[in-house]
């Protein structure tokens, strides 16, 4: 399995060495690989997980690089599975066309489209539309609804190739998807040779803040390779001539950041929020390395405080289940080592996991609908983030007697009584 993996010995952004690992979630199995019932018994790929700060452009990152075909040309995520981010999407997608008033016909891409949730909110606004998808599965579902998909990884090549065969994009947009990528560099080339010269590339990501703040620690796996500051992002984009014109915090995914960008020299207003968080991640020690350390103390005392809380349940005798086959969760099962005989089962939504086994813990994963079934007593939210659309959905659940346990930044459960 050694082949599958390879490890950077410098920063991604700038090429420091200058890297101090902080946090240790030890060997872990691939976050979204899934397992059949035939998988079970063959020896499963697990890779260091340790997350390093880069002391020159304050980049938080792995270095353990696991080939990205193994990761992403099979895909099991699907972006119109939640609620919540189709709603998210349909907000997001209004906001960039009425600010942005994009010109009849105009090319607006997407990479790491996935099943075209998105991109097809721009759908009946007079503009083209294309996906960059890798995953091979994902991008036959966007195709089949009607979004046209470049089957492929997004690199400079395919910059080039879009502005070939397309025309400049006037917008590119991303969402958590930046944090993927190993070359970083090579990405922003790629924005260049498929952008127009006033046009922009929009993405959304975690918000290294927030991981710190809310103790997040799951939004670690091997497919996120980076998390952000607007500190070590303006680094990148200045090495390639571009900048950061505009910067929001969004409630998505615990905490994110929608990030404008440009080229340097282009017409777009650069506002204040760039330089406002950058000061604020400097004053509040995003930068520095005892901040980080202090994080993964808060980690381990988490871990104990939830297996205690756990175990205290299983001793009265309840039955626990979890909610949410999400790679997050996967992190937090594997680090604190919470398998069938703490959790019986898994529930998703999600028709592509449903049937599976959850990678590394090898719980089962059922359609939501057992919950009301099975009428376990408490269920542990692992998609923590979108816990009020899933509390909003199992009334029927709560309304039976069953509780939820939602495991940070501080274990409790709700209902808080009976």
């Amino acid at each position: 399995m050694g082949q599958l993996a390879t490890r950077r010995e410098e920063c991604r952004i700038c090429g420091s060495r200058r890297l101090s690992r902080f946090l240790d979630l030890g060997l872990s199995p691939l976050a979204n690989r899934f397992l059949q019932q035939d998988q079970l018994d063959d020896e499963e790929p697990r890779f260091p997980l340790d997350v390093f700060l880069c002391a020159d452009c304050s980049l938080v990152q792995l270095l353990e690089i696991v080939d990205p075909a193994f990761l992403f040309r099979d895909y099991i995520y699907v972006s119109g599975t939640s609620d919540t981010m189709r709603a998210h999407f349909s907000s997001f997608a209004d906001e960039v066309t009425r600010r942005f008033a994009f010109q009849s016909d105009q090319l607006v891409v997407e990479v790491a489209s996935n099943d075209g949730t998105f991109l097809s909110n721009f759908e009946g606004r007079g503009l083209r539309l294309l996906g960059v998808e890798p995953a091979v599965n994902i991008a036959e579902i966007a195709t089949e609804r009607g979004i046209e998909t470049i089957n492929e990884f997004f690199s400079e090549d395919v910059g080039e190739r879009i502005r070939t065969e397309y025309g400049p994009a006037a917008c590119i947009l991303a969402t958590n998807v930046f944090a993927h990528l190993d070359d970083m560099n090579g990405f922003v080339r790629g924005l260049l040779e498929a952008l127009d010269h006033e046009g922009i590339f929009i993405f959304e990501n975690s918000y290294v803040r927030d991981m710190l703040d809310h103790l997040e620690f799951d939004s670690v796996y091997h497919e996120h390779l980076s998390y952000f500051s607007v500190t070590a992002l303006s680094a990148l984009f200045a090495r390639h001539g571009m900048e950061i014109f505009d910067v929001q915090h969004q409630p998505v995914h615990g905490g994110s950041l929608r990030v404008f960008v440009k080229r340097q020299g282009a017409s777009h207003t650069v506002t204040d929020a760039p330089a406002r968080f950058c000061a604020e991640e400097r004053d509040s020690g995003l930068c520095d390395f005892e901040t980080y350390e202090a994080f993964a103390t808060r980690v381990y005392e988490l871990r104990s405080s939830l297996m205690n809380l756990l175990n205290s349940l299983r001793g009265e005798g309840k039955r626990i289940v979890a909610y949410g086959s999400s790679a997050k969760g996967n992190t937090l099962l594997n680090f604190m080592e919470i398998g069938p005989d703490v959790v019986t089962y898994l529930v998703d939504k999600s028709p592509l996991k449903q049937g599976t086994f959850s990678p590394g813990m090898h719980l089962p994963v059922l359609p939501v609908e057992r919950l009301v079934e099975d009428r376990p007593d408490y269920a542990l939210i692992l998609a923590w983030n979108f816990t009020d659309e899933i509390v909003s959905q199992q009334q029927d659940y709560i309304e039976a007697g069953g509780r939820f346990i939602v495991p940070l930044p501080t274990p409790h459960i709700i209902p808080e009584s009976r």
